[in-house]
């Protein structure tokens, strides 16, 4: 082989590496399970699991964000498929922490690691 062949290999070896690579790195960072907060009249909010994975062990905890024993009304459901919403009730008040918030737990497929979203109501 010559060098220049070398070169064309070595730089299409290259290219074939880095989009294996991006593709392992969108998949790894891609969020099947995301997460909205409808807020309504008087407090009576719903979490909705608005991605396309199914969550399980779903437990929503409204009260400090900083703190989890400072809490003000809880849900918990075993398995939340998409578009299901958990009813909850966002009536922050003036006794309430100063970094009142929605906070949202839950696994993944395989019961892979406890994942976090939280939503800062204030």
């Amino acid at each position: 082989m010559e060098a220049g062949d070398w070169a064309t290999w070595a730089g299409a070896a290259g290219a074939g590496v880095a989009a294996v690579a991006s593709v392992a790195v969108w998949w790894k960072s891609r969020s099947a399970i995301t997460w909205q907060l409808c807020l309504a009249d008087q407090g009576r909010s719903r979490v909705i699991n608005t991605g396309t994975g199914t969550a399980r062990q779903v437990h929503v905890r409204v009260g400090s964000a900083s703190n989890s024993n400072d809490s003000e009304n809880e849900a918990q459901v075993q398995v939340l498929s998409p578009g299901e919403p958990i009813p909850i009730l966002v009536a922050p008040t003036f006794g309430s922490a100063e970094d009142c918030a929605v906070v949202v737990t839950w696994r993944t497929r395989f019961r892979r690691r406890r994942r976090r979203w939280t939503y800062i109501v204030h």
